[in-house]
């Protein structure tokens, strides 16, 4: 037993969002993907745990047996942090987000799982969804966790900020 949101009840709406919509996932090859992907029958989401199985997380309000999913919960995050369903005025002055930004490996769950929650609590979807790449050290993601990371601060120091900062703009989609 579990709770499922019914995510493959906007599947036909989000690709034709999509479609309509140039800009919506960028870069190009990113919305391919995306479009690539939706090509299949879109699953339900799973969005819950049972305490049994997993101890943390947020219990659902309507199931303390349950805690809910960390990606379902985190994504509302982006709307109840600027005053979603309390503060009115302060939400519709951040939303809809102009870009949102994220890596390529959040890709799905960005540009599938958040824009269908959007659509089932009738919430204008971000207007561009960028994806970006990532650094690569020895052919390898550059990770916290790995510790292969570079400070962006220490090559302002020995290079200058222009330099970085033409850089990125130069070599970074």
């Amino acid at each position: 037993k579990n709770y499922f949101f019914k995510m493959s009840k906007y599947q036909d709406r989000l690709i034709k969002h999509i479609k309509s919509h140039p800009d919506f996932i960028q870069p190009q090859k990113r919305k391919n993907e995306i479009l690539g992907f939706l090509d299949k029958k879109l699953n339900d989401l799973c969005i819950s745990r049972p305490k049994s199985r997993l101890s943390w997380g947020i219990e659902l309000p309507f199931d303390s047996e349950y805690v809910t999913y960390v990606w379902f919960d985190a994504l509302l995050n982006y709307i109840t942090a600027i005053g979603y369903n309390y503060d009115n005025d302060k939400f519709n002055k951040y939303w809809p987000a102009d870009i949102h930004l994220m890596a390529k490996d959040i890709l799905t769950t960005h540009c599938v799982y958040w824009p269908t929650m959007l659509m089932a609590c009738n919430i204008q979807l971000p207007k561009t969804i960028f994806s970006h790449g990532w650094w690569l050290i020895d052919e390898q993601k550059m990770s916290k966790s790995v510790g292969n990371v570079i400070k962006p601060l220490d090559l302002a120091d020995e290079y200058g900020v222009d330099a970085l900062r033409y850089y990125l703009m130069r070599n970074m989609v």
